[in-house]
């Protein structure tokens, strides 16, 4: 925003004026009653009272206009100026001001507007940042492979790990770009939001099956303990959430393991908990486990690019529930899914 000298001007005088067409109104009734008190008195007549009273009246009204005028003026443009960083890209821009200024509530809400702009900074340049980290590798990989392709000289068996590798890369860059795309829309509550009523314990065995060879390859044992459960919430961003915790769940159980699934109703909340057998969750990942792009220790070498965990928490949040994470006494990595629970009646 950028104010000329002309536009300022105006600006002043326009202040002035409203300013000064106020004063004169409350003026003209104090000088009323005013003149009603001496109208009784012996030694003044009509003329006398408005001889002396109105020239004083006009220096002390004209005073209290010019320094009332000079005031606004120059809070006016103490904004004015802090508007222009703002409109050039600079915002941390913040003014000083007393509880008792006039133009306190203006300087608040500017100050509460820029802080607004900073934080959604922020969030960009960690979300590019983050962003071009996790595109960097399978990129290289990608680029990579094809170089030692278009060489050739290569064997048939080595061309086809080659071009696996290759399709796995370009899967991850999918997969990642699927992922943000996701997080983004649920961090600005872009996502279509088609509330019903669900059986959170079919809708979760239903993920079970869908994960069935990851699993099977594994040979891991899976227990589901899962009771009748409703909930009122969107079947597509919560089916998320499971088939997030359950790959989690299989990624990180070793050869043989077990995952245990439950889902009870306690109290006005359903419980849905995911046990695994793996290493657990170290006490320095703990605090993390649910940052953007963050990856735990444990997961190196592993697919993944840290968004997995952060979207699993904004759906719970959407749906008005909530996600922990915890380790078990015997071992083993423990998530927990807390959601408003609905009677089958509703």
């Amino acid at each position: 925003m950028n104010f000329n000298k002309k536009s300022r001007r105006r600006l002043f005088f326009v202040g002035v004026g409203v300013l000064t067409f106020t004063v004169m109104l409350a003026a003209s009734e104090l000088t009323l009653v005013f003149l009603d008190s001496f109208s009784a008195r012996s030694d003044f007549n009509q003329y006398t009272v408005p001889l002396i009273v109105m020239p004083l009246f006009a220096l002390v009204f004209t005073v209290a206009v010019i320094v009332a005028a000079y005031s606004v003026m120059k809070r006016t443009n103490i904004l004015i100026v802090n508007l222009t960083r703002v409109a050039e890209g600079d915002f941390s821009a913040e003014i000083d001001y007393k509880k008792r200024d006039m133009f306190a509530n203006v300087y608040a809400n500017f100050n509460k507007m820029t802080r607004e702009l900073n934080s959604a900074k922020a969030v960009r340049d960690e979300f590019m940042q983050g962003l071009a980290h996790e595109i960097k590798t399978p990129l290289f990989s990608i680029q990579g492979f094809a170089n030692l392709l278009y060489d050739g000289g290569l064997s048939e068996e080595e061309q086809k790990k080659f071009l696996t590798i290759i399709s796995d890369e370009a899967g991850r860059l999918i997969n990642l770009a699927e992922n943000q795309l996701t997080l983004a829309k649920l961090e600005s509550q872009q996502l279509a939001d088609s509330r019903e009523k669900l059986r959170l314990d079919s809708e979760i065995n239903d993920c079970v099956i869908m994960l069935e060879k990851e699993w099977e390859k594994k040979n891991i044992d899976i227990y589901c303990d899962l009771q009748p459960v409703y909930a009122v919430g969107s079947r597509t961003m919560l089916r998320q959430v499971w088939l997030n915790l359950l790959s989690n769940a299989v990624k990180f159980t070793p050869e043989g393991g077990r995952i245990e699934v439950t889902l009870q109703r306690e109290g006005a909340h359903a419980s849905a908990i995911f046990k695994d057998s793996g290493a657990g969750i170290s006490p320095e990942d703990m605090p993390r486990i649910f940052e953007k792009y963050y990856r735990a220790k444990s997961a190196a070498g592993t697919q993944g690019n840290g968004l997995g965990l952060a979207i699993c928490k904004r759906i719970c949040d959407i749906s008005g529930g909530e996600i922990t994470a915890a380790n078990a006494a015997d071992g083993g990595a423990v998530f927990t899914v807390k959601l408003p629970a609905a009677d089958k009646e509703d």
